[in-house]
């Protein structure tokens, strides 16, 4: 195997069928390609993809988008897009900086537009966001990097007066004590 690769992010999105998860890594693996980390979901019958993934240096990035945009059985091409990653960045959040943003409140128009305000005036990065309505209420889960806020406790009193003033339920805790509470344990067998 050829140790010379190249990184890439890429992005797929169409409309949504079944297999095209398979279909994907399929491509991908024919290519030799190592997928490193990916997330995926669909929204509205329309089905996206984020791939974080290592080819061999000699294939180039038109023939990664000609192999992946040829995959949809339907006859309508998958979109692709593919950005080379910049070996000087990196994943440098700590555990110690990984929180938990919830935000709950009235659906209404511009309500991730008010969050992400706080969290731009505040230095707060969003490193994941899902958001979600029901039954009238907005819901928004942000899994955010806190390691560029001086301090924890004056960015609490800000998000107190931020809900307060904007009619919001949010809570803000550290990654570790969400995902003690928020696990679901599934009992083993022997």
């Amino acid at each position: 195997m050829n140790t010379h690769r190249k990184e890439y992010i890429i992005t797929i999105t169409a409309l949504d069928r079944v297999g095209i998860i398979h279909d994907v890594a399929r491509a991908v693996s024919d290519m030799q390609g190592d997928l490193a980390d990916m997330r995926q979901q669909v929204l509205r019958g329309y089905f996206s993809m984020i791939l974080y993934v290592s080819f061999p240096s000699d294939v180039t990035t038109n023939e990664i988008k000609h192999h992946l945009s040829q995959l949809d059985s339907t006859g309508e091409a998958l979109e692709v897009s593919i950005k080379d990653v910049d070996q000087g960045l990196s994943d440098t959040v700590t555990d110690a900086s990984s929180y938990v943003l919830t935000a709950a409140g009235k659906d209404r128009i511009g309500f991730v537009a008010t969050v992400t305000q706080f969290c731009k005036e505040n230095t707060i990065n969003i490193l994941d966001l899902t958001t979600t309505v029901s039954d009238g209420r907005y819901i928004m889960i942000l899994f955010v990097d806190l390691s560029s806020c001086l301090s924890i406790n004056v960015l609490r009193q800000s998000l107190d007066q931020f809900a307060a003033a904007t009619d919001l339920s949010m809570v803000l805790q550290h990654n570790d004590i969400f995902k003690a509470t928020n696990e679901i344990n599934c009992p083993t067998t022997n």
